[in-house]
């Protein structure tokens, strides 16, 4: 259990590498690309964008080559094994990437030149920063950001602007009272915990659904459904791709 955390923080550490200045590709295009073809696609962007010479191609080439394989076998093992980790072990896997990324970060550092390092590194910085102020809204700003995208794509009205921004503060409260509770707790969830969990939430989610309807016309409902339909296949996508 602890080499396979110890594999997960490498493949954490790769991931970072690999997108620290480099945009993120959609799942099509993921989907399209082999392991091969990411590290050459990636190199070319550094090479555009540090100006790397032959010599330093090559050093970078097989510095991504071999984070790449790292990675590609931490999925591997990580489809033998749904245990969760111990604290002891999430600790273990925190520090060995720090390691790790350290390690690399030096690697780089003797490949590149002082300006290229320098680049690098703010570069690093501008990505980390840009992705951090993404994945960092409030609750509230998901909530309105939402609205107005439902608003946009069923042309609500002001009343059903108000009453869709009620229920969406709603549920949102509802599951920030929940990852607070998972977060105080500590404790991984039993296999009945999980199951009365999703119980729940199939509940909840009947519960919305029957309000929702009860607030849009029956052309905005048809047409809301199937936006949840193509978002619920494009989450089984995601996840079938992830595993």
């Amino acid at each position: 259990m602890k080499k396979l955390f110890i594999a997960a923080l490498l493949f954490v550490g790769i991931v970072s590498f690999a997108q620290d200045i480099n945009q993120k590709p959609t799942r099509d295009q993921r989907e399209k690309l082999t392991p091969e073809q990411r590290n050459e696609k990636y190199l070319q962007k550094l090479t555009s964008d540090l100006n790397l010479d032959n010599k330093q191609q090559e050093q970078v080439k097989q510095l991504i080559a071999e984070r790449s394989a790292k990675a590609e076998k931490f999925k591997q093992s990580r489809k033998d094994t749904k245990t969760p980790p111990t604290a002891e072990e999430k600790a273990t896997f925190k520090k060995q990437m720090e390691e790790d990324k350290a390690a690399n970060d030096a690697k780089m550092k003797s490949i590149l030149n002082a300006d290229q390092y320098t680049k690098w590194t703010a570069l690093k910085k501008e990505h980390k920063g840009h992705h951090r102020g993404k994945d960092h809204k409030s609750p509230q700003e998901r909530d309105q950001a939402h609205l107005q995208k439902l608003t946009t794509d069923l042309n609500l009205n002001a009343d059903q602007q108000k009453q869709v921004s009620e229920l969406l503060s709603d549920r949102s409260t509802k599951m920030e009272i929940l990852k607070k509770s998972r977060k105080d707790s500590g404790v991984e969830p039993t296999e009945a915990d999980k199951k009365a969990m999703k119980k729940q939430m199939e509940t909840d989610h009947k519960a919305y659904d029957a309000k929702m309807k009860s607030i849009l016309t029956a052309d905005q409902y048809k047409k809301w459904t199937a936006i949840q339909k193509e978002h619920k296949d494009k989450m089984k996508e995601y996840r079938k791709d992830k595993k």
